[in-house]
């Protein structure tokens, strides 16, 4: 069987986050698998350390990502890199951020 292209608007990936939840994992292939994080002001970011190697690209709004024992501001348009089993997680942000994630298996 041969595989086909999948497409996705990330307004509509969006819009399945529930009002409990905070990301959807809309995509995962053999070595691949991607998603959107939705952080509200004020809301945690409760991800634990991954066994995969994880990128992320800020679509919309601005805060802080901390990543092992650095802390940086992120902002649309930053692309930040991940390794496996580093704790890390946003937070600070005052306005709604949106960020893709893909995970490398």
């Amino acid at each position: 069987m041969k595989e086909k292209a999948q497409w996705f608007e990330l307004g509509d990936k969006l819009a399945q986050i529930g009002d409990d939840e905070y990301f959807n994992d809309f995509l995962r292939v053999r070595h691949l698998e991607a998603g959107v994080l939705r952080l509200r002001p004020g809301e945690k970011d409760t991800q634990t350390p991954h066994d995969s190697d994880e990128l992320y690209y800020v679509v919309e709004g601005s805060g802080f990502l901390e990543a092992g024992s650095e802390r940086r501001a992120v902002k649309k348009g930053s692309v930040v890199f991940v390794p496996a089993r580093m704790p890390h997680h946003f937070y600070g942000n005052k306005e709604l951020l949106v960020v893709l994630y893909m995970f490398a298996e």
